[in-house]
């Protein structure tokens, strides 16, 4: 069983990408995240993010997250993020995020799920829409130094769409490179539904976690 969630997730990262691969931009987000543990319970995470898009070759924009993280019991959790956007040439947007998550335990993995209100501020001309996301995250159990996880991720448009339109699945791996730094490296592909010209991105996505 292991056997197979691990090949599917290298199967998702290194082949997954180039399939179509004319019709879908290629981006990278380098991350650089600050954790601290402010009690037993509660978490806050600083996270600036550097966004690269056509095929990796230009500069898109970067934003920060403010995170705060709170856990309810051992499965239940709420999150509150804000993320800032400095976009060029266009003034600042602003997203605000509440999660609440579930986590389910079986004896191979961990099923850990997310409900995501994603608001919008609406701050600048660009004026992004609101959504309801919905999100499944399969973490197996493993005595390995790479710690492999997938996601699915359907994205549902509130206001005039009122539709589900953007679909994302990841799939990546954690490595533990010691008592105080975590690297993080995932392939996000992201999808369209029923959009005319349609949008097929991939998302390259590295992470350097900090404990402070």
């Amino acid at each position: 069983m292991l056997r197979r969630v691990f090949w599917c997730v290298l199967l998702l990262v290194f082949v997954f990408p180039f399939t179509g691969i004319g019709q879908a931009d290629n981006g990278a987000w380098t991350t650089f995240r600050l954790r601290k543990q402010i009690t037993q319970k509660t978490r806050v995470d600083f996270r600036p993010i550097i966004r690269f898009n056509n095929d990796v070759s230009d500069y898109q924009n970067w934003s920060i997250d403010i995170v705060v993280n709170h856990k309810l019991s051992k499965r239940w959790s709420v999150q509150f993020l804000s993320r800032t956007w400095f976009l060029p040439n266009s003034p600042e947007g602003q997203f605000l995020w509440a999660d609440i998550t579930h986590q389910a335990n079986t004896k191979f993995f961990s099923i850990i799920n997310t409900l995501r209100y994603h608001g919008s501020l609406d701050t600048n001309e660009i004026n992004p829409a609101d959504f309801v996301r919905f999100q499944t995250r399969i973490v197996p159990f493993v005595n390995w130094k790479v710690k492999p996880f997938f996601m699915a991720e359907p994205w549902y448009q509130l206001g005039e769409k009122d539709a589900y339109t953007r679909f994302r699945i990841e799939g990546g791996f954690n490595i533990k490179l010691d008592g105080l730094n975590n690297f993080t490296f995932l392939y996000r592909r992201q999808n369209s539904i029923d959009r005319v010209p349609s949008n097929h991105q991939n998302h390259y996505v590295l992470t350097l976690t900090r404990k402070l």
